[in-house]
């Protein structure tokens, strides 16, 4: 969680400190943004090279690498005398966060058995939540006060940290085996990583949950990229209710760290699904109310915690479709995220510069609604065929069969 939290933080506290970067480097804003996009491609392919290593190799020494050269690269942007050391410090964290996040959702799966594992996964979804109610606004304070390269300095601490707890975390098992309901599946013969990583997408329910997670993730942020500017036109720019409004999201978001339990008990693709239908109006609920500020709080806030479920509940399913590959298929679930993420805004962008806001949360809807779809065909689909191989097993059925 403390992983989670300081790559989180790193990813998102560049916004506020661009513009005394910029100065320091003297150049523009325009120029040190990119910083976002290295660091957003980065986190990408960072998922999708290094993440798999750790179904072949212990993920305990896998999580603790990914932090090493995360610690690297954020020191690298802190002593950086020029912006090309500073996006290469950007880059090396974006790889590391690509390889970190992805493994830890494995880790748990690993952990945690299947009917409690929504719960576990809500606490890590949390840190999301945490960095940018949290992180963010620390990390603005300090280097107001201090100096943007501080920032980055108390960020790679924390690393640090992190690092030095990792030798005494238990999970020393491999990839696969403590799975408290699943027995160990056979080992993998060796296969080139072109292979391994199609058997990993093509494993049941997997491309039906990466691309929902795709869907719901572009719908997400293609609502969020625009609506502190809409906040901002509703109440001006110096009106601290838009800050307050954006807290209310993310207060909504770190719901997780309770609601994952209910969704154990409910039925994770029951809850997936009408967690997914419940989005579509949060999003046009969103642009709709904005002249309204009690209904917009609310709003907000529920949109929040829909998201929360839906984010946690996708990795969890995820991590469920395969042992074996279960840190392979939670890389593709992270570069559906992260890809997501990029395309949201450029692909958003013409629709709110033409039509506005509610065209854009009209749109994002639209996105959702098909996702929550396919959520619901995919469940359905499982629902009528044979029982979940975990179940199974648990019973004593067969074993070394992907779910």
């Amino acid at each position: 969680m403390a992983g989670i939290f300081a790559v989180g933080s790193e990813e998102l506290v560049v916004s506020p400190l661009l513009m005394r970067m910029a100065t320091s480097f003297d150049t523009t804003v325009g120029v040190m943004a990119l910083s976002v996009s290295v660091y957003g491609a980065a986190t990408a392919l960072g998922a999708l090279l290094f993440a798999p290593l750790g179904d072949r190799v212990s993920r305990r020494l896998s999580l603790a690498i990914g932090m090493a050269v995360f610690i690297l690269g954020t020191v690298l942007c802190a002593f950086a005398t020029g912006t090309g050391v500073f996006f290469a410090g950007r880059a090396l964290a974006g790889l590391a966060a690509g390889a970190f996040v992805p493994t830890a959702y494995a880790f748990v799966g690993d952990q945690i058995p299947y009917e409690h594992r929504a719960k576990a996964m809500g606490i890590l979804v949390s840190s999301w939540s945490l960095a940018l109610v949290l992180g963010v606004p620390i990390g603005s304070f300090v280097g107001q006060w201090a100096g943007w390269r501080w920032t980055f300095g108390l960020l790679s601490l924390l690393g640090v940290l992190v690092l030095s707890v990792m030798p005494r975390m238990g999970g020393g098992r491999r990839p696969g085996t403590g799975d408290h309901t699943v027995p160990e599946e056979s080992p993998e013969p060796s296969v080139g990583w072109a292979r391994s990583a199609t058997r990993a997408f093509l494993a049941p329910r997997v491309p039906a949950y990466v691309l929902a997670t795709f869907l719901v993730m572009l719908g997400w942020y293609g609502l969020y990229t625009f609506l502190g500017t809409a906040l901002e036109y509703r109440y001006g720019s110096k009106n601290s209710l838009t800050g307050v409004m954006i807290l209310l999201y993310g207060l909504g978001f770190a719901s997780s760290f309770v609601t994952g339990r209910f969704a154990d008990q409910w039925g994770k693709e029951r809850v997936l699904t009408f967690s997914l239908a419940g989005l579509v109006p949060a999003l046009v609920g969103v642009p709709l109310l904005i002249h309204w500020t009690a209904p917009l709080a609310v709003c907000l806030f529920g949109w929040g915690i829909l998201q929360s479920l839906v984010v946690t509940l996708l990795s969890t399913l995820l991590s469920e479709s395969s042992q074996r590959h279960r840190g392979t298929i939670l890389a593709f679930y992270s570069l559906a995220t992260n890809v997501a993420v990029a395309a949201g805004a450029a692909a958003l962008a013409p629709l709110f510069t033409a039509h506005g806001f509610l065209a854009v949360g009209c749109a994002c809807a639209g996105i959702t609604a098909v996702a929550a779809g396919l959520s619901g065909w995919t469940s359905n689909a499982a629902t009528s065929s044979p029982e979940p191989v975990a179940v199974s097993r648990a019973k004593g059925g067969s074993e070394g069969e992907d779910t």
